[in-house]
């Protein structure tokens, strides 16, 4: 019953007959599905691991995507499992993932424009969920880092406003990636002859993607850190989607929240310790099908 509640209130009016509606995920590598198919949890065989080190180590030496692609399984990501809540007999969604795995917010515009586009007689919904690379990489104040996180959205927000109308636009808070140390700290995802790898050589050494949240976990600097950027950062999501609700005559915009309380699980990340497991996946596709079914 929420299931086709959900779909009423997100596509006015209700179709009589089966229908195809479309669901656009812009983002970075949660959205795209970065090694979902691992789970920190498990036992896992050091050969895969040492694949997914040596495609990391080509893409970084060629920019060749082709390395990453083999570890994004949209099938599992968490637009096709949200799409799977959505589904009713009178209305299937197809899934359009244009997430790109290390995109910051500037890239977002690159996305849109590049975006398949969608006739204005089609049912569109589209999500908006980036930001976790620009929590690394942006060094600037929080002040700086909303200022440019806000323009860069923005840009491609009016791009994306221009090509639909009659959508639903939904902005997802970025995750409150200092919670994550805690929770994995001490973490094995190998044990064997071989040796124990647990999630604090994955941050050090084998996946650093952002060595510094490591360094000031180490400190017990991480929470003030990050939590206040995190905070800019959403913050501005919720500016965003007030001022082009007021702005845009042609497309409906929300800014969605992760429900107060809803707590990470170890079983919710990946080998690296940093990117969502197919469980992880899962819980972000149900946190954002019950936030928009009160839109």
């Amino acid at each position: 019953m929420r299931h086709l509640l959900a779909v009423i209130l997100l596509l006015t009016p209700v179709l009589a007959f089966p229908q195809t509606a479309v669901i656009e995920a812009f983002g970075d590598s949660l959205t795209a599905g970065l090694l979902n198919y691992t789970n920190v949890t498990r036992q896992n065989e050091l050969t895969t691991v040492s694949e997914i080190l040596s495609d990391l180590a080509m893409f970084k030496l060629t920019k060749d995507r082709d390395y990453l692609k083999k570890h994004e399984h949209g099938a599992i990501a968490w637009p096709q499992l949200l799409a799977n809540h959505l589904k009713t007999p009178e209305v299937s969604f197809e899934v359009r993932n244009y997430g790109i795995s290390g995109a910051k917010s500037e890239v977002l515009y690159d996305e849109v424009t590049h975006a398949t586009p969608v006739s204005t007689d089609t049912q569109t919904i589209a999500f908006f969920f980036i930001g976790h690379n620009d929590l690394c990489h942006n060094q600037g104040s929080e002040e700086e880092l909303s200022a440019d996180y806000g323009e860069n959205v923005n840009r491609a927000l009016e791009v994306w406003d221009r090509t639909h109308k009659g959508a639903k636009a939904f902005l997802v808070s970025v995750a409150e990636v200092h919670r994550i140390y805690p929770l994995l700290d001490g973490q094995s995802w190998f044990s064997g002859e071989k040796g124990r790898y647990r999630c604090n050589e994955s941050w050090d050494k084998l996946f650093p993607y952002c060595p510094a949240f490591y360094k000031k976990f180490k400190q017990g600097k991480l929470d003030e850190h990050l939590a206040p950027r995190v905070d800019a950062v959403n913050r501005k999501l919720e500016e965003l989607s007030i001022e082009w609700r007021n702005r845009s005559t042609r497309n409906q915009y929300f800014h969605i929240q992760m429900a107060p309380g809803a707590d990470f699980r170890k079983q919710y990340f990946a080998v690296d310790c940093y990117h969502l497991s197919h469980d992880g996946q899962a819980f972000v596709a149900e946190q954002i099908f019950n936030a928009i079914g009160w839109q």
